[in-house]
């Protein structure tokens, strides 16, 4: 054998030895020994959005990314992501960011930071004031005298002063024995009563006196609607009479007219499926009942409730409002259905939009500058925002995304949102 060969042979495989070694000591492998790239959003883009998504160039071998973002010269971001792109999880309003990100090999530091890149945000035609959380799961809101109250989920409910919707601000929390789930809300400012959908909480309605605004007071609440997800109010001769939807009973009614007592009227009217949501005008009821569509009852008589026709939509039917000769419907996965209730015994579906994302929840409508427009909860992909300037095709203008939109409110000012993660947000034309 050759020993030139053989001596050759065993200095390369020492240099390869000493190179693949050397390397391994190293921060990154040296085909990878550059800065990051940053992908999405370009340098100087303007984005008419809540959340920002944020995308980089993926490295094979990286452990982890850090993600930094400015607003102004302050930090105001600082997260560890293990994928090449992320959603900011917390609601962006209208300014100027700033962002990089660094990448990190086996247990080094992170490195080879990218170079900063900045964007806008832009919120058209609604925009985020202000937020501020609450110390439950935000399920519902409504708004009197620049007073919010919200039912918070497991955490009951919290007041919130929205005299400046710029700067929202959490002022109390109220919690009582034997609540479990506050999901709907409803206050009513000329007998300055709250009445809140407590699921499966005794009482599954609970009452506020809220003649003060800033401190409610407990009423009574001995009523029984155990699987409660949704209450509204009427007035009827001078009589205010509270409805609630009951999971499993149907449509409830309570008569307020005398002081101190809350009295049954009739007994529930029974759903075919799961009873989600319920709304009223005049003396006309809406049940919004799962799968099934709609239900409209005569409630002139509470306690002969007489149904007068029906409507199925092709989603599940959750909650719904009045507007004119129309009827709005939150209708789950399948988005917002519009119904024509022109004859109240011959209901007709007459328009769907379905933006194929979201599971709509809740909705709302409300007046800005002469205009109505209405908000759409849908969950996961936050509220849709639509004009109402055909009410019987209702326009989508706008999107604001949330983390989990719940519910939402109004007053002349702002819309509201009740989010998951978020707490309250006001959001209002910009």
């Amino acid at each position: 054998m050759n020993i030139k060969y053989i001596s050759a042979s065993i200095l390369i495989f020492l240099v390869l030895m000493l190179l693949f070694y050397g390397c391994a000591e190293r921060s990154l492998p040296s085909d990878m020994d550059y800065n990051v790239i940053l992908e999405f959003p370009d340098d100087g883009d303007t984005l008419n959005n809540s959340r920002a998504y944020l995308d980089w160039e993926y490295y094979s071998d990286a452990n982890g990314y850090k993600i930094l973002l400015w607003r102004e010269d302050s930090i105001i971001w600082e997260q560890i992501e293990f994928n090449s792109s992320v959603k900011t999880l917390f609601p962006l309003t209208d300014g100027f960011y700033r962002w990089c990100v660094g990448v990190r090999i086996g247990d080094g530091d992170f490195g080879n930071w990218s170079d900063t890149s900045s964007f806008t945000i832009n919120q058209r035609p609604f925009e985020i004031n202000s937020f501020v959380n609450t110390p439950g799961t935000a399920r519902d809101v409504t708004s009197i005298d620049n007073y919010l109250y919200v039912a918070d989920g497991q955490a009951g409910m919290s007041l919130v002063n929205a005299e400046f919707i710029f700067q929202l601000e959490f002022l109390n929390n109220y919690d009582w024995d034997g609540q479990y789930e506050a999901r709907g809300i409803f206050a009513e400012p000329i007998a300055n009563i709250l009445a809140i959908a407590d699921y499966r909480g005794v009482p599954p309605i609970y009452f506020f006196d809220i003649t003060d605004r800033l401190n409610p007071t407990s009423a009574v609440s001995g009523v029984w609607a155990r699987l409660c997800e949704d209450v509204c109010g009427i007035w009827m001769r001078d009589t205010l009479f509270i409805l609630a939807a009951d999971r499993d009973d149907g449509m409830y009614i309570y008569d307020l007219g005398t002081p101190g007592y809350v009295n049954q009227r009739g007994s529930a009217y029974p759903a075919p499926a799961f009873c989600n949501g319920v709304s009223a005008r005049d003396t006309i009821a809406a049940v919004c009942v799962d799968d099934v569509g709609v239900l409209i009852l005569n409630i002139a008589d509470p306690d002969n409730k007489v149904l007068l026709g029906s409507c199925d939509t092709p989603g599940k039917a959750t909650r719904c409002i009045f507007y004119d000769d129309y009827l709005y419907v939150a209708d789950g996965i399948c988005g917002l259905g519009v119904i024509d209730i022109t004859d109240l015994e011959n209901p007709t579906y007459i328009y769907n939009s379905d933006v194929q994302v979201g599971d709509a929840q809740d909705l709302i409508i409300a007046e800005f500058d002469g205009n109505s427009y209405l908000a759409l909860a849908i969950g996961s992909e936050g509220v849709l925002f639509y004009s109402l300037e055909n009410p019987a095709m209702p326009y989508l203008i706008s999107q604001i995304e949330s983390m989990y939109a719940y519910g939402v409110g109004a007053d002349e000012r702002a819309f509201y949102i009740a989010d998951r993660d978020w707490g309250i947000l006001a959001v209002s034309l910009e």
